[in-house]
C-alpha cells in the first residue's frame, strides 16, 4: 500500500527534523498550533493522513522545506 509507505516516510522526516532541534512532540505541537502532541505522535508514526494545512503548519514550525522532510526525487528518505 503506497499511501501508507508515503505517510511513514513523511512521519519519519518530521521526527528527524524535530529531533535535530531537540524538541519534544509537545513543543512541536505548540509551535505548529496543533491542539495535542498526541497528534504529532500519530503523524510521526504514519497513522494519520494529515491535511495540507497541518503539513504547512509543521513545516513553518520547523522552519524547513518540504524537501527536508521527504525526497521529492523518488529516492529513499533520510
Amino acid at each position: 500500500m503506497k499511501n501508507k509507505e508515503d505517510l511513514t516516510v513523511l512521519g519519519d522526516g518530521i521526527r528527524l527534523e524535530r529531533l535535530r532541534r531537540k524538541w519534544s512532540q509537545e513543543r512541536l505541537a505548540e509551535k505548529a498550533g496543533l491542539s495535542q502532541s498526541q497528534h504529532i505522535s500519530r503523524i510521526e508514526s504514519g497513522l494519520v493522513d494529515i491535511q495540507v494545512s497541518t503539513l504547512f503548519s509543521i513545516i513553518r514550525a520547523l522552519d524547513c522545506k518540504l524537501e527536508d522532510l521527504i525526497d521529492l526525487g523518488g529516492g529513499n528518505n533520510g
